[in-house]
């Protein structure tokens, strides 16, 4: 499973009639299936209770070299993502918005073919002095973005569990990201960031946060990546479940 999207009325939005002929096909013929959450999960279990379903988090190869903790509250806030709906541009510009004293590096590229409001808030967002787009950053320079970052900021819409939640967790920085893409509450859970709903409700909660409570973000991120995505782990896991 790659998308919580897929699994409920917002495949109809994201998906062609035939994308979801053929996905609904799939889920029929498969002798497993691997999913990245709860959700994902319980819904797939309800529809075939009789199927062979994991749930697996993401895997990532962890550079030990890249756990360092913060030290301090410093930095910019980093996004990543290609340009369209889902990743929400408009909450992004509304966020940055209400953070006039805070950096915001973009770094991303636009889709061959974007949709009307991604078009509309792109063009909103380069007029925001606040907000530097870097382009496309290399994935052997994406740890040293981040690395760099006093927070990794989403606005998605949705997500399955986010690669770049991992690559900002290898290397100690929290997360900031809307409450619905939150895979299995862990950001709030295991205290990694935090989560909003409005753009309003994250900047009262970013202003309350102390250096204390910020550095032990960072410490719990390198201590969850670690501890549930190393890829070695996750693939005995896999073949176990494979062989049983």
């Amino acid at each position: 499973m790659a998308n919580d999207n897929m699994l409920d009325e917002r495949i109809k939005i994201t998906h062609s009639k035939f994308d979801q002929i053929f996905i609904a096909k799939a889920f029929k013929l498969a002798d497993f299936i691997s999913v990245q959450n709860e959700f994902q999960y319980q819904t797939l279990k309800k529809q075939f209770p009789d199927k062979k379903i994991l749930k697996i988090y993401n895997p990532i190869k962890i550079d030990k070299s890249k756990n360092v903790v913060k030290n301090e509250k410093k930095g910019y806030l980093a996004w990543v993502a290609n340009f369209r709906y889902q990743k929400n541009l408009k909450q992004l510009f509304e966020v940055a918005s209400i953070f006039p004293d805070e950096k915001f590096k973009i770094a991303g590229i636009p889709l061959k073919s974007m949709d009307d409001e991604t078009k509309e808030y792109l063009e909103k967002l380069k007029t925001l002095s606040n907000v530097e787009f870097v382009g496309k950053v290399a994935r052997e320079e994406i740890f040293d973005f981040l690395s760099k970052a006093k927070f990794l900021i989403s606005t998605s819409r949705y997500e399955g569990f986010s690669n770049t939640f991992l690559e900002a967790m290898v290397v100690g920085t929290p997360i900031l990201t809307p409450t619905l893409v939150n895979p299995d509450g862990i950001i709030d859970r295991f205290e990694l960031g935090i989560t909003y709903q409005n753009a309003a409700e994250l900047k009262n909660s970013f202003d309350k946060l102390t250096v204390d409570e910020y550095l032990k973000m960072s410490s719990n991120a390198i201590q969850f990546v670690n501890n549930n995505h190393d890829h070695l782990a996750l693939g005995k896991k896999l073949v176990d479940f494979l062989k049983e």
